[in-house]
């Protein structure tokens, strides 16, 4: 059962930071070529990114299947993930930053007139909460990212392993 709700987190990580870095990267070649972006082309990049606006999450329903006694056989250090993932609010978390990464990117690019600097900390923004959310797993998940599609963001993103993990909720 860990096997599967460590692979279940994280791919819901997967399935929502993906689209975030992809939508970062596509705006930022736009912005860097001259041309400006609409909301639209916003949601357009969302959505070819496969943007998952309403699935039914594996990981919520592993969760929802264990209970706090279940810990009992879990050996330590394997206790902190399953604290944190059946009592937190881990998964839900990362929802709200990703949404509000992305909806700080919609509202900086549709802002009139267009401000170069607040595009640029919208873009900067996102790219820094893809850093926080993937520090916060690596930290539950003992130092590493149980995804190559994250480590890759790790990567690609620079993310520092000196980040500061912040709770914004």
């Amino acid at each position: 059962m860990q096997e599967e709700l460590i692979r279940a987190v994280a791919q819901e990580y997967v399935d929502r930071l993906v689209p975030l870095a992809h939508l970062v990267g596509a705006i930022a070649e736009t912005v860097e070529s001259g041309r400006d972006v609409s909301q639209t082309e916003i949601r357009d990049i969302l959505d070819e990114a496969g943007n998952p606006n309403c699935t039914v999450f594996p990981v919520h329903c592993l969760i929802s299947s264990l209970k706090p006694y279940d810990a009992g056989s879990i050996t330590p250090p394997d206790v902190k993930f399953f604290h944190q993932l059946v009592s937190g609010d881990f998964i839900p978390s990362m929802h709200r930053s990703v949404a509000r990464a992305v909806d700080g990117i919609v509202s900086a690019f549709a802002a009139s007139p267009a401000s170069p600097e607040a595009r640029k900390q919208a873009l900067k923004n996102a790219s820094e909460t893809i850093c926080m959310e993937l520090s916060r797993l690596k930290d539950l998940c003992q130092g590493t990212l149980p995804h190559p599609d994250l480590a890759g963001l790790w990567e690609s993103f620079s993310c520092d392993e000196s980040l500061p993990v912040i709770h914004m909720d």
